[in-house]
């Protein structure tokens, strides 16, 4: 009798315990939820958009790039003894890539951070440099087989799922073998200053390459000096599939690539 007396206040201690604190076997499970939650807050979605690519335009030809993986691109850095544009300071680079020797495009040794520097001609078939792969494809500056002007090398190269193209001083239309060693285009850096190239030109080598973005460089601005080019609105002339960009720089991602063709035009200089 004492036995179960014993027994039966023992189990209702335990029932009145449970009803006082019914979420008690409840709370691992809820700190296990809490805990995955912080870890998981570590970790992005593999659907969350990625940073995209940072381009900067420092005036002339010279386009800076910064992928998301951190990496680095100089495009024809531009020497002192030709154009006037203010040369950014300690700039630093992982990748240099020239397309000819004229001093407004070819000045790799002011770039910082001792960059892999490829230079024209030297540049051209498929590269690796430092984990970017790229194409240096031969091209001329003048539609005389470079007889007048000399050879250039344009460059081809994707970065976060964005194919651009660099096309330094070309100087004639695209054959169709240029063509294929170019592929489709996403960023058109085109060269719309020299008057090598008829307006009419550049926007079929733009159509050739389906360029969705095209970005003109190397135009006439205060900043020029002696050479002799036409000024962007000559290039422009009042299309309408123009967005500007106020400063010298926009980022971009794979998603925001436009459906049609669009010119970002940068207002101003650097």
């Amino acid at each position: 009798m004492w036995l179960r007396t014993r027994r039966d206040q023992k189990s209702s201690l335990s029932g009145r315990r449970r009803r006082r604190f019914p979420g008690l076997r409840s709370y691992p499970v809820l700190l296990l939820v809490a805990a995955q939650a912080v870890f998981l807050s570590f970790f992005p979605s593999s659907h969350a958009e990625a940073p995209g690519v940072l381009v900067r335009w420092y005036g002339h030809a010279f386009i800076y790039l910064i992928a998301s993986s951190g990496i680095r691109i100089a495009i024809d850095p531009f020497g002192d003894e030709t154009v006037h544009y203010h040369f950014p300071a300690a700039l630093q680079a992982d990748v240099v890539l020239i397309s000819n020797e004229a001093n407004d495009r070819s000045a790799g040794e002011r770039i910082q951070g001792s960059p892999q520097v490829f230079r024209s001609v030297a540049a051209t078939g498929t590269n690796n440099a430092r984990g970017l792969l790229f194409r240096g494809i031969t091209t001329f500056r003048d539609k005389s087989q470079g007889a007048i002007h000399g050879h250039n090398t344009a460059f081809v190269f994707d970065l976060d799922g964005i194919r651009f193209a660099h096309l330094g001083d070309l100087g004639h239309p695209l054959t169709p073998e240029l063509q294929a060693e170019f592929g489709k285009v996403d960023v058109l850096f085109l060269p719309v200053g020299r008057d090598t190239l008829l307006v009419s030109e550049l926007d079929k080598i733009a159509s050739d390459l389906s360029a969705r973005i095209i970005v003109p460089i190397a135009y006439r601005t205060e900043l020029s000096g002696d050479l002799e080019l036409r000024p962007l609105s000559e290039y422009l002339d009042s299309r309408p599939n123009i967005r500007w960009i106020d400063g010298s720089e926009f980022s971009l991602t794979a998603s925001e690539l436009p459906s049609a063709p669009m010119i970002y035009a940068f207002r101003g200089t650097p």
